[in-house]
């Protein structure tokens, strides 16, 4: 019994002594709690202080910045904000925020050259300016623009084919030169303004959409819209030149993709330069449907009788699309394809030369050399004469046109680079879809020229008119270069060229006024381009003729076979070229170019240029040089 007192006296003694430590805890967790919300009372009231603080800091400095401003000096007299010059590119000025930037560039190109065979139509050798350009473009973001003008091609009278002379001279193949304002118009080139304003962004687009209005290339070709000052070739090939737009007055929009791609579309209409910037610049298609006095020089023959002439300027809708699916400093894949629909709403090659007569403008690879072999009659059916029973007492020359209802122009192009060797090529079709009824009325019309108003008689001579309704013209061209001091084609790839992707300034690895030799490379093209659709071609058509001719006796069975060849089909020529270079760039802004471009195969048309001579199996050898500064 007395040890269970003990026992439960010890029992009670241990939990008082429990009891007693668990309330002390509590105390201990309820002072520190306590304090805890002591501090974070002392912090809410630190952060208020600090708040009131800072709005009161803000407006002492809203009333201190409105106190200055109207101490402020005149906006004449403030300092401008500080803005970076730099002189390597030309002269150019940007803003320190990027948003305003300002540039004054140009380039100066030095031709010559000579031929190797018989010269054709052209010279046996020849120097000159092959431009001689001043630009400026620049940025007031969103806003950016650009104007060029080329002092080299001002007023360049041009050969046209088979139009009738506009002091009123027949169309004969004696009478080819036009000289009514037949000059380009000056020397612009670009001159646009453009849009990209950041809210046209996309999450799958690299940059914003941007929008541009002016003069500018139209879509179409990779070789058509890079830059003469880094073509790998000094020329472009005959095929581009013959049917690339180049440059129109119009509105485009472009894209650049996330993934490397482009697209570029547009709407255009007249070009400076075309050969007469109205859409039919006659007389006869001026002064009006009744008698007016006579204008002198501009093909007036004392009064009109009826103005036959065509509609408005012509527009064309032009588009390209391209895809890098390979793409980085050392490789690049490159495809495209662009496509283009011209609407000629009676237009002619005596304003529309390069449309309505593909091939007249080509000097061969060789420009400064002006040989051209190549070339159609004017397939819109041009200015005709009146018949001779109409012509007595009123005006003998009237603007035709409508013998052409519209032209379909396709093009596909690929590029391959890996590390410092490049391959190019494309090919192109021009598709003329014609009306034919039209061209039988316009060939009708020039067989009663004559006084005696006979029909296929000898003094009429040969009439070119063909009244196909269809005629396909075709060539391409695949160009490489082996940059023999390493140089990468790659790392010069241009997605941001407003224009459309191209090919920019090459990245010199050892420039030589660091001490080092430049970039050297080596390049060769070959090219072709047909424009002959129809049974004959080169000497078969020739002799064809001749013999028809000779045995005809001049008569008019004679010349009614003659024209018969001559119509069976649209005979604008064939001609292969090869050309081999070689390209330094010493410098960025600095390079020189040799070229030797062979004709390997010729087959001359039918079109009745005065100044194109029969060259059917002539192989001449073109040499050419080009020293040009660009900045």
């Amino acid at each position: 019994m007395k040890r269970q007192i003990l026992a439960t006296s010890a029992l009670c003694a241990l939990i008082t002594a429990t009891s007693a430590q668990a309330a002390a805890d509590l105390n201990a967790i309820d002072a520190r709690l306590r304090a805890l919300e002591a501090e974070i009372v002392k912090l809410r009231k630190e952060a208020k202080a600090a708040k009131a603080q800072a709005a009161a800091a803000e407006a002492s400095a809203k009333a201190t910045n409105v106190a200055n401003a109207a101490k402020a000096p005149p906006a004449d007299k403030q300092t401008p904000p500080p803005v970076f010059v730099d002189v390597r590119r030309g002269l150019y000025v940007e803003s320190e925020d990027k948003n305003f930037a300002f540039k004054v560039g140009g380039r100066i190109f030095v031709d010559g050259g000579g031929t190797v065979g018989p010269p054709g139509n052209g010279w046996q050798g020849n120097v000159g300016f092959g431009q001689a350009r001043l630009e400026v473009e620049g940025r007031m973001k969103p806003w950016f623009y650009k104007l060029q003008y080329d002092f080299a091609n001002t007023t360049v009278q041009l050969w046209n084919t088979n139009l009738s002379n506009a002091n009123g001279q027949e169309i004969r193949f004696v009478n080819g030169y036009v000289t009514d304002r037949n000059f380009l118009w000056g020397g612009f080139r670009d001159a646009y303004l453009g849009l990209q304003d950041p809210r046209l962004s996309a999450p799958w687009l690299a940059e914003p959409v941007y929008f541009r209005i002016g003069s500018m290339f139209e879509p179409f070709s990779l070789e058509a819209i890079a830059s003469s000052k880094y073509r790998d070739t000094i020329e472009r090939p005959l095929v581009v030149d013959a049917f690339a737009p180049a440059r129109h007055i119009g509105v485009s929009v472009g894209m650049i993709g996330k993934d490397n791609w482009t697209a570029n579309f547009g709407l255009y209409s007249l070009s400076f330069q075309d050969l007469n910037t109205r859409p039919v610049n006659t007389s006869s298609g001026n002064i009006g449907l009744y008698p007016v006095p006579s204008y002198n020089g501009f093909g007036s023959v004392n009064r009109p009788w009826y103005q036959a002439w065509g509609g408005g300027a012509y527009w064309e809708a032009t588009g390209r699309l391209t895809w890098a699916p390979i793409y980085d400093e050392h490789r690049l894949v490159h495809v495209g394809v662009s496509g283009s629909y011209h609407q000629p709403n009676s237009a002619t090659a005596y304003s529309d030369d390069r449309n309505s007569a593909p091939g007249n403008r080509l000097g061969s690879e060789a420009n400064i050399l002006g040989t051209s072999f190549l070339g159609t009659t004017d397939l819109s059916c041009g200015r005709f004469s009146q018949p001779a029973y109409l012509s007595n007492a009123y005006t003998t020359y009237s603007a035709a046109g409508g013998c052409i209802n519209n032209i379909e122009k396709l093009d596909v192009e690929a590029a391959l680079s890996y590390h410092n060797l490049f391959v190019q090529g494309e090919w192109l079709v021009a598709n003329y879809n014609r009306n034919s009824a039209a061209a039988a009325e316009f060939a009708q019309a020039q067989l009663g020229v004559t006084s005696s108003g006979a029909l296929n008689s000898p003094a009429n001579g040969l009439y070119i008119s063909p009244a196909n309704s269809r005629y396909v013209a075709s060539g391409g061209y695949v160009q490489g270069e082996w940059w023999i001091t390493g140089e990468e084609k790659a790392q010069s790839y241009d997605l941001k060229d407003k224009n459309g992707v191209t090919f920019g300034q090459l990245k010199i690895k050892d420039p030589f006024s660091k001490g080092g030799w430049g970039a050297w490379g080596l390049v060769g093209r070959w090219s072709v381009l047909n424009l002959n659709n129809g049974p004959y071609s080169g000497g078969n058509l020739y002799n064809a003729m001749l013999v028809n001719t000779i045995y005809a006796n001049n008569t008019a069975s004679g010349y009614l076979a003659q024209n018969a060849i001559a119509n069976s089909g649209i005979y604008g020529g064939y001609q292969q070229n090869v050309t081999g270079g070689v390209n330094w760039y010493p410098d960025n802004g600095v390079a020189f170019q040799f070229n030797a471009t062979h004709v390997l195969s010729l087959k001359s048309p039918l079109n009745w240029n005065p100044q194109a001579s029969y060259q059917s199996g002539s192989n001449p050898t073109f040499l050419e040089m080009r020293a040009k500064v660009y900045f």
